[in-house]
């Protein structure tokens, strides 16, 4: 009889550091680990400058629009807009390939 404990508590114990080890390498490496955690906190940063830029161009853009609306039209931004994609050129000016 206190042959079948022995081997009980040896099986338990090792079962239990089994568990332990395999707790241990799933904190770290796991989906929800200390690994993916600073991977999700660096495509946070990255995330950010991206909405920083874009929020940026968004504000750029909503200023050319204000400037070439019907109430306040600014024409040396009109002129820069025909030239850049229209391809004109203006009345005094000459082309040397």
């Amino acid at each position: 009889m206190f042959k079948n404990f022995k081997i009980l508590e040896i099986t338990l114990s090792t079962t239990c550091i089994i568990l332990c080890f395999y707790f241990i390498l799933a904190s770290f490496n796991g989906e929800f680990g200390v690994a993916a955690k600073y991977e999700l906190l660096a495509r946070e940063k990255v995330l950010t400058r991206e909405l920083d830029l874009l929020i940026e161009e968004n504000t750029a853009i909503k200023n050319k629009i204000k400037r070439l609306s019907d109430t306040s039209l600014d024409l040396e931004l009109l002129d820069q807009q025909a030239r850049k994609i229209l391809g004109m050129i203006g009345e005094d000016e000459a082309i040397i390939f």
